[in-house]
């Protein structure tokens, strides 16, 4: 065999999997840009359709940033197209629920929830909780959302998270 062909027959190969390589290192290296922009960005950015988004919770009311535990899930909802249900998780437990939806005004009801023992986060979750049923309506201002109570005041502020 001629080095030529043994050139062919191995190193074009070898030499395209690695130009593939390069190419998704470039679109990871993109993806990670993108993922640290900020909250004017965020806001400005094209608006999250409501239903069928991971809505990751980032506050409460006034209250500091909100974070996920270690070994729990992040407190998030989804609201689920056509079927006037949601899911997510409270930080501790899953849970599961009802909405209504009609213009700008939400209303969120029949939250059932697993029933785990989590040393951390336990209040958080109960607060979580009991502010969904206090929701009126809501507000998505690029890949932000906001739950308010009937007076305006925002209860629950979320940001939607994508799947990559």
């Amino acid at each position: 065999m001629s080095a030529t062909s043994h050139f062919r027959g191995f190193f074009r190969p070898a030499l395209g999997a690695l130009c593939m390589l390069w190419a998704l290192a470039g679109c990871a290296a993109e993806g990670n840009q993108a993922t640290g922009t900020s909250e004017a960005e965020a806001m400005a950015a094209e608006p999250a359709p409501l239903l069928n988004t991971y809505w990751k919770l980032v506050q409460m009311g006034d209250g500091s940033h909100v974070s996920a535990y270690d070994n729990q899930p992040e407190p998030h909802i989804v609201l689920e197209i056509g079927t006037g249900r949601f899911h997510g998780a409270g930080g501790c437990n899953r849970l599961r629920g009802s909405y209504s939806l009609d213009g700008r005004w939400l209303r969120l009801s029949a939250v059932t929830t697993t029933r785990m023992a989590c040393v951390q986060g336990r209040l958080r979750e109960q607060a979580f909780l009991s502010t969904l049923a206090q929701v009126s309506s809501f507000a998505v201002q690029g890949q932000k959302l906001a739950l308010t109570d009937a007076d305006g005041q925002v209860l629950l502020r979320f940001e939607a998270v994508y799947l990559r």
